[in-house]
């Protein structure tokens, strides 16, 4: 697991080279495939819609009370209903990860800040769209899917 992160011209898809297109990714979540998940490196914490979060089939009961509040781009303030501890895998790895619960509109359904990707000691590049890490069997790429990422940036 000491092998360095890279990314090289290989990894570009050349048909979409140039693009603006932030990193979205499929994700199991709670044993759920999640799909439209931002993974936002300027963010200090892991966001789960309200929709989703009820399409998973969990219930209000087992969330814990909210200590946080999230600042918007535009400095809007929003309160999380609550937080919920729950099992992410990405490929072998899988974290407990705590999420703030929020009711607000997003097209996206899951935003993954940098603590999530510290935690696999991994690495994420826009422009090559993957999220790279280590694991014991070698390294792991996610790609990003740039289908949803331009679905998401039309919303």
């Amino acid at each position: 697991m000491d092998t360095p992160l890279i990314f090289s011209t290989r990894d570009v898809n050349q048909e979409v080279e140039m693009h603006n297109d932030p990193l979205v990714i499929t994700l199991s979540i709670h044993g759920w495939n999640v799909t439209k998940v931002l993974i936002d490196g300027g963010s200090s914490l892991n966001v789960l819609f309200y929709e989703p979060y009820l399409r998973m089939v969990l219930t209000v009961e087992q969330m814990d009370s909210s200590t946080c509040t999230i600042y918007g781009s535009n400095g809007a303030v929003s309160i999380p209903k609550r937080e919920i501890v729950l099992q992410v895998r990405a490929g072998p790895l899988v974290t407990s990860t705590r999420f703030c619960v929020v009711e607000a509109p997003s097209p996206y359904n899951v935003i993954m800040g940098r603590l999530w990707v510290h935690r696999l000691r991994g690495t994420t590049s826009t422009y090559h769209q993957y999220l790279r890490f280590p694991t014991p069997m070698g390294e792991m790429d996610i790609k990003g899917d740039q289908q949803d990422a331009r679905i998401c940036n039309l919303a």
